[in-house]
């Protein structure tokens, strides 16, 4: 037996995963059963110098068919740094249920050194017949994942045939009782009054306008164990999803067709179709973002931390497409820009960048040694380079969507250059992907790796700027500041120094000045202040600027163009602006008097 000075020591994490949250409140429960387990079978290996980790891994309610875990993917980025030697479990199925992702987690086992070992199932991955027993398990895991998940959809499915909505909260508008869906006459009320409004408006925004000012409310429900729900205003998915749904006019939703029901319907048929129709005409007429091969849409933000989304602008009936900043209120209010860029260009730019990045062998060489790729393997891939650069430029318009949504996390836009934070265990793929097939990302490795690599483009691509930034206020009537006799003479030298200009295209400054009575240094103070920002001439002109701006100060200053500098400068405050009440469900201010439509309708 080997002594404890010579044993590497084997730092091990426990990792730990329970299906459903069960029972989870309780303090002895299955997660703490298996970290128990496993923490005396790592006790019973000190010999060989195995050492537990002082943190957990515990996923509750996660189930195993996928890798989106808070748990697993903290230990997934301890494994990518290095701080991990082995993964102790209490079964193979507490990792994963899924072969494929068992194969990939495997994989990143084996590139960063790291041995998984089941305690219940006695075996580890460090010899082969470890691994072969490992599969043989997991296949089964899977297979037994599978039938379960087959067996619901077949009960989902048979329950729909013969009328009945199965499992969940009653939809609005009923309550579930043994006998199935009965209606609930304060909700079916509110559910006649949408589909009311719906047809006498024929517009979403008005009918959930009217529900907020009308004040209704869902009604107060009881789960199984007595938790109550509801009793809050509607919000605008209900009001959407009530005009949507077969369920009002006695039909039950299948995957692909409709069911009859065997519940009361709360409209007729009449105003089921009628309803569908004017949805049907209210849909956006083509072609809209979602139906163009624009790919950027969900990548994209500006440096001010607002999403870009695709906007269509129609002109003289051509479409045209603009990745454009959400008009967030708070850029409102402070006057902040909002981003344009067309669509086609700025496209054809981040493909450029890309294939750029891709075939520069000292930019990706660096990118792939954040991912931990060394030795022979990085001289391999820094060759493949080149040709994974011509495979995406010649990627077809429809794959750009898929392909750079696994390459890119996120693009930044600002006025000068553009930001690419690139997913590198993407990246890695895709440099040996061979290109037969269109190239697929597998979000589901994405948690085990969160190596990234950001490259700088130094370029414009934004658009002019659509909205004015002239900011000018009336005087105030009963303000009784009085202008600074010494501003007001300055400025009007200035006006006349720039007016002498205009006029005497074909003299010189010197000679200028000289009119002016002035040195021609002074002279060309005067014609600066002429582009002071509009705001803080008004304010000189009222007698409304901080006192700490003085004739002095003013003419002496290393006056910027910028007037934003301009305001930082002499002391005056960014401008802002009201931003108008929107009716509109869900944003802006509403109105404080609630019209009880529905009690008046209900009343005649």
């Amino acid at each position: 037996m080997p002594n404890d000075r010579t044993s590497p020591l084997k730092r091990c994490a426990i990792y730990t995963r329970k299906s459903t949250n069960h029972l989870l409140e309780r303090d002895v429960n299955s997660l703490t059963t298996q970290r128990e387990i496993c923490s005396a079978y790592v006790t019973s290996q000190q010999y060989r110098g195995w050492i537990e980790l002082p943190h957990g891994y515990d996923d509750g309610g996660h189930s195993g068919s996928h890798l989106e875990r808070p748990a697993l993917s903290n230990l997934m980025r301890d494994i990518e740094a290095g701080s991990v030697d082995t993964v102790v479990i209490y079964k193979i199925d507490r990792l994963t249920r899924s072969l494929l992702d068992f194969v990939r987690l495997i994989e990143i086992f084996d590139r960063r050194g790291v041995a998984l070992v089941s305690v219940s199932q006695a075996f580890d991955t460090s010899d082969s017949m470890g691994r072969m027993i490992l599969n043989v398990l997991l296949t089964f895991s899977q297979f037994e994942r599978e039938l379960i998940a087959e067996r619901v959809r077949d009960s989902i499915r048979t329950r729909k045939r013969h009328g009945k909505v199965h499992g969940g909260l009653p939809p609005f508008g009923y309550v579930a009782t043994e006998d199935g869906l009965e209606i609930d006459e304060s909700e079916a009320a509110i559910v006649r009054f949408i589909f009311e409004e719906f047809l006498r408006t024929k517009r979403y925004t008005t009918v959930m306008t009217a529900v907020r000012e009308a004040g209704l409310c869902s009604s107060i429900k009881y789960s199984k164990r007595g938790v109550p729900r509801g009793g809050t205003p509607l919000n605008p998915s209900t009001v959407y999803q009530i005009i949507r749904s077969p369920i009002y006019v006695g039909e039950i939703q299948g995957h692909d067709r409709t069911y009859a029901g065997r519940h009361q319907p709360l409209i007729t048929n009449e105003t089921w179709q009628a309803a569908q129709a004017i949805s049907a005409e209210r849909t956006k007429r083509p072609p809209h973002a979602k139906s163009t091969n624009h790919f950027l849409a969900g990548l994209l933000w500006d440096d001010l931390g607002r999403h870009m989304l695709l906007d269509v602008d129609w002109h003289r009936g051509k479409a045209n497409f603009n990745y454009a900043s959400s008009n967030a209120i708070w850029s409102q209010r402070e006057y902040r820009r909002a981003y344009r860029s067309r669509a086609d260009h700025l496209e054809s730019l981040v493909i450029a960048a890309v294939s750029d990045f891709l075939s520069d062998r000292k930019k990706l060489r660096t990118a792939l040694k954040r991912f931990g790729v060394y030795g022979d393997e990085l001289e391999k891939l820094a060759q493949l380079g080149a040709s994974a650069a011509e495979r995406l430029e010649t990627t077809p318009a429809e794959q750009m969507c898929e392909l750079f949504a696994a390459l890119l996390v996120r693009i930044e836009l600002s006025e000068d250059k553009i930001s690419l934070e690139f997913r590198l265990i993407e990246v890695h793929r895709f440099l040996l992907w061979e290109g037969g097939t269109a190239f697929q990302g597998r979000p589901t490795d994405w948690p085990c790796s969160d190596a990234r690599s950001t490259i700088e483009v130094p370029a414009c691509a934004l658009s002019a700027e659509r909205w004015t930034t002239v900011h000018l206020h009336p005087r105030d009537p009963q303000s009784r500041s009085a202008p600074d006799k010494a501003l007001l003479k300055l400025m009007g030298r200035a006006r006349q120094a720039q007016r002498l200009v205009d006029e005497n295209r074909e003299r010189t400054i010197t000679s200028l000045a000289a009119e002016l009575r002035c040195k021609p240094g002074h002279f060309s103070r005067l014609i600066r202040l002429n582009y002071l920002a509009p705001d803080i001439v008004t304010a000189i002109l009222d007698g409304t600027q901080p006192v700490g701006l003085t004739r002095d100060s003013l003419l002496k200053a290393s006056l910027p163009l910028d007037w934003s500098l301009q305001r930082k400068l002499f002391g005056f405050a960014a401008p802002t602006r009201e931003i108008a009440a929107r009716h509109l469900y869900g944003r802006g201010m509403w109105p404080t008097e609630p019209k009880k439509v529905l009690e008046q309708r209900s009343s005649q």
